[in-house]
């Protein structure tokens, strides 16, 4: 009465790429943040945070702000 059907089984979305790939950009987020903090401190931190900010809420004063910061920051040797 009933035929089964010949499409072969459905695969879950996302398998196992999705997780891998959210760890791999977490533990380089993580990375980069222990790097500022590291060589730069509170106010590079800061202005990663600010640059992070304003990327996301699309304001391009905070973000600038943000990006000025760690340029002084990592110019500062140079002056």
């Amino acid at each position: 009465m009933f035929a089964s059907s010949s499409a072969p089984p459905r695969k879950p979305e996302g398998g196992i790429t999705v997780p891998a790939l959210a760890l791999i950009s977490a533990v380089f987020v993580v990375g980069i943040e222990q790097m500022v903090r590291w060589k730069f401190g509170a106010i590079g931190i800061l202005g990663l945070l600010l640059l992070t900010i304003g990327i996301k809420a699309k304001s391009p004063t905070v973000s600038s702000i943000g990006a000025f910061l760690l340029a002084v920051l990592v110019a500062r040797p140079a002056l």
